[in-house]
């Protein structure tokens, strides 16, 4: 009964938030140019939140979305909404699929699914978009289909900022960095200041708190630090940062996010901090986060998405 209501109010939030999208005419779309069009397609069927069957057979995998409760066997409330809002708004409708450029990785997963974004042909509306605008599921990009995210982080941070769907409920909300530890072995986002930063066999580490042995740290290997390079960032300057993370927690030392890709970043704001190195610690704990109506700052030594919420 509880899991039924739970569904109940979903929907009837996502209705007036979807209504409201349509009245001020901003439902998604998205700026595919640095994508392949694959061709227009029929949507015969929804398998589940993350996949849709096409009308010549193939199956797609929506592209860059992460469901907080999906379980493929018992599937949670945000999922079953997603499926519900998907058959509504794709089923025996025509998209465009579009995919990565690079033909040798990234256009398929290993149950050979095509990965990809999919937009409905009669309104334009993106399909990940309109998912991440109603707040029932969250950025997770990977390093093959890593294109389009800024423009979907741009819309889970509105929807985040509107307490939509899943920004709504308490158990998904962004983690801190001492809460992380509550979440291994789960996807998460994770926002904090780094304390330090190191280079160690090979591996550079960000910690988040005093002591790396058991504070929550994030992880980039070197051939990973590349890719950073690429887009002109350099996290070894991240100290004093404040930054919003995602991945998998692992447990190492503490909890322990080891990232690959430089989209699994959002820089928040410049922190005020007296920290100049990773040797000097702050002078007190920071404080906890308050509501602060004084425009913030971009950082303009970081290339990462800046957003404000």
């Amino acid at each position: 009964m509880q899991k039924t209501l739970t569904i109940f109010f979903l929907l009837t939030s996502l209705f007036f938030s979807s209504t409201l999208l349509a009245q001020e005419q901003r439902m998604p779309s998205g700026d595919f140019s640095k994508m392949r069009k694959m061709g227009v397609f029929k949507v015969t069927e929804i398998v589940n939140p993350l996949t849709v069957k096409l009308e010549d057979g193939r199956f797609v995998h929506l592209a860059g979305l992460n469901f907080a409760d999906l379980n493929f066997y018992e599937p949670g409330d945000l999922s079953i909404t997603a499926m519900h809002i998907l058959d509504d708004f794709l089923k025996n409708k025509k998209v465009t699929l579009y995919q990565t450029k690079n033909s040798d990785h990234g256009r398929k997963n290993r149950m050979d699914h095509s990965i990809g974004h999919l937009v409905r042909t009669d309104n334009d509306v993106w399909v990940q978009g309109l998912l991440l605008s109603l707040g029932v599921a969250r950025v997770r990009t990977t390093p093959y289909n890593p294109e389009m995210a800024k423009q979907m982080l741009r819309l889970e941070n509105t929807a985040r900022q509107a307490k939509s769907g899943m920004w709504n409920i308490e158990e998904h909300a962004v983690l801190s960095p001492k809460e992380a530890a509550k979440h291994i072995g789960s996807y998460q986002i994770v926002e904090g200041t780094v304390n330090s930063v190191s280079m160690r066999k090979n591996k550079l580490y960000l910690n988040f708190g005093q002591n790396w042995r058991d504070d929550f740290t994030i992880a980039i290997s070197a051939f990973n630090l590349k890719k950073f390079t690429k887009q002109k960032l350099n996290p070894q300057q991240w100290n004093g940062k404040h930054l919003r993370v995602r991945g998998w927690i692992e447990s190492y030392n503490g909890p322990y996010i080891d990232i690959d890709h430089p989209e699994r970043f959002e820089a928040l704001f410049e922190q005020k901090s007296t920290m100049k190195n990773s040797q000097q610690p702050p002078d007190k704990p920071a404080p906890k986060k308050q509501q602060n109506n004084k425009p913030r700052k971009k950082d303009p030594g970081s290339a990462l998405p800046v957003f404000n919420d």
